[in-house]
């Protein structure tokens, strides 16, 4: 069986959970350095076609446990992800 997402998003952040309310209380800041390495360990489970589509999937998950990315909302780190900000981690 493979590991969920949040379990490894937590086990890399070294942290114990997500947040409980997670709209209003923030449980962490995941780098995207992070992000990339958990999207290729779960890039099989996922149903992405590339690692830039599944850091995206890794980004959503880290919304709904209440966790920045980068420093902020996740939503903003998926449009930069798109945008090519990040274009250098992923090669």
């Amino acid at each position: 069986m493979t590991t969920k997402a949040t379990e490894l998003i937590k086990k890399k952040m070294g942290i114990q959970k997500g947040a409980g309310d997670h709209k209003n209380e923030t449980a962490g800041d995941l780098s995207m350095k992070l992000a990339i390495e958990v999207a290729k360990e779960k890039a099989p489970a996922l149903l992405a076609n590339d690692l830039k589509g599944a850091t995206k999937e890794i980004v959503g998950t880290a919304l709904t446990m209440g966790i920045t990315v980068e420093g902020k909302d996740p939503r903003e780190a998926q449009r930069e992800i798109s945008e090519g900000k990040y274009d250098s981690l992923f090669s």
